[in-house]
């Protein structure tokens, strides 16, 4: 099972590493410059690697739309956290428990995030056919364990690590 999943994690990273490659040797236009596709989103990206069929396009569709008003809600009071530690640490003596309180709701903001993909991310699993299931879970396992650019843990504002 370790070999297989071992397997499976070295195609897609292989996979995106020609990619990369594939996308850097683009040819050039009159004028010299690239002439490059428009960069697919992340649900078009995911149907393409993970080959996924018309209903099965629709069903994960239909999961991030309905869950895209609790990320966006759940980003903004991320924002105003940020900024509202941001302004406690620029007064010339910030006040602990107020710093302290704003970086602990920043954890808790953070850990609800976590557990918001994790449950989007179980829901997307269910859709997919076993093979299906592989290649989301490499893929899955990269991001979480910060693997090729791109693929690392979600990052703030700026690529700061939230």
């Amino acid at each position: 099972m370790r070999k297989m999943n071992l397997a499976v994690l070295g195609t897609a990273t292989l996979t995106l590493a020609l990619g990369v490659g594939a996308a850097g040797a683009q040819p050039r236009g009159p004028d010299g410059a690239g002439q490059k596709e428009p960069r697919l989103g992340r649900e078009e990206g995911m149907a393409r690697f993970l080959g996924l069929n018309e209903e099965q396009k629709a069903k994960v569709r239909q999961l991030m739309e309905g869950r895209r008003a609790e990320h966006e809600a759940l980003q903004e009071k991320l924002e105003k956290n940020r900024e509202q530690l941001q302004e406690a640490l620029a007064g010339p003596s910030p006040d602990p428990v107020a710093v302290g309180e704003l970086a602990i709701e920043g954890h808790r903001l953070r850990e609800q995030g976590r557990a918001v993909r994790e449950a989007q991310d179980e829901a997307v699993r269910a859709i997919l056919t076993p093979e299906q299931q592989a290649r989301f879970d490499a893929v899955k396992a990269l991001r979480d364990d910060g693997g090729p650019a791109g693929l690392g843990p979600p990052r703030g504002p700026r690529g700061m690590q939230p």
